[in-house]
């Protein structure tokens, strides 16, 4: 009877410690995903500033350009090329953020369908761990029992 009972807390014990491996892979699908969005609004906000420093500088030129008597609108204008200039730049690094931003989000998922996988694959396995030790036990428990009515 203990032996028969040492199998099913064998058993049981190999599921459950399965069930934990997968329950935390679970949770870092959960972090991974979490992460990624926080990275990914970190990115955008960065965009966001790039482009609110643009018009400031934007604002600053044409101020610039009116109080040196030059029209600061005037296409040809040092103060046009200076715009162009700054929003060339700004369009880029905007751009990049944005970018990051996309690749944070794409990363967090492939992340989360690792950690989900890996989940599916601990439970999986840990049933046939258990199934196993279970059989193995039982052949134990039987060699033990024939050796003893020899």
């Amino acid at each position: 009877m203990t032996a028969v009972l040492s199998t099913i807390g064998t058993v049981a014990g190999t599921l459950l410690q399965s069930n934990a491996e997968a329950a935390q892979y679970e949770a870092e699908a959960q972090q991974a995903i979490v992460q990624s969005r926080v990275s990914a609004l970190n990115y955008e906000r960065e965009s966001n500033a790039i482009k609110e420093r643009v018009l400031a500088n934007i604002a600053s030129s044409a101020a610039r350009s009116a109080s040196g008597g030059i029209s600061p609108y005037e296409s040809g204008s040092s103060g046009h090329y200076l715009n162009l200039a700054s929003l060339s730049a700004a369009s880029t690094d905007s751009r990049i953020a944005l970018n990051n931003a996309e690749i944070a989000r794409k990363m967090g998922k492939f992340q989360e369908a690792q950690y989900f996988s890996a989940a599916r694959t601990t439970r999986r396995f840990g049933k046939i761990a258990a199934v196993t030790k279970g059989a193995i036990n039982i052949q134990e428990m039987a060699s033990y029992s024939g050796g003893a009515q020899k």
